[in-house]
């Protein structure tokens, strides 16, 4: 007499590889939730950063001479921005813009404009150097962006 059903060796065979199988998918699961988890993250604060520096933009265009230098961020008064002082907590991200004062070269050798130079120069009365960082944790590390740009006086 022929048996026709499965013997209990290869139906503990057959679940041992379908676990495998879940186990690993399980795993690429997981990985795929944090690779998108990141991606939203990255996509917010690339926002952030270029929102944050068209307010400072904002601030320049509206009152250069309110620039000094220290940690700062932009808030919106009576339809105007302004900078105030510190750093802006926005729930899982902070953020700043750290102003600093540029340094040209003392002798342009006939140029309209001084390169700016880190340090040895003469400070720029009417340019400041804007970064605007975002800070935030991701797997218990502290991560940051950072965006700068040059604040003149141009008008």
């Amino acid at each position: 007499m022929k048996n026709k059903g499965f013997t209990l060796v290869e139906v503990l065979v057959s679940m041992a590889l379908l676990m495998s199988f879940i186990t690993g998918l399980m795993g690429l699961t997981q990985m795929s939730i944090r690779a998108s988890s990141r991606g939203r993250m990255k996509a917010r604060v690339e926002t952030i950063l270029n929102k944050t520096m068209e307010e400072v933009m904002a601030v320049r265009a509206s009152n250069f001479g309110s620039l000094n230098e220290g940690s700062f961020y932009p808030v919106s008064v009576a339809g105007s921005w302004t900078l105030a002082a510190g750093a802006e907590d926005l729930g899982d991200v902070s953020r700043r813009v750290e102003i600093t004062r540029v340094q040209r070269e003392v002798s342009c050798g006939g140029e309209r404009v001084c390169p700016i130079v880190e340090s040895g120069g003469v400070v720029d009365p009417v340019t400041f150097k804007a970064k605007v960082k975002v800070e935030w944790q991701e797997d218990g590390e502290t991560k940051e962006e950072e965006l700068e740009s040059l604040l003149s006086f141009w008008r």
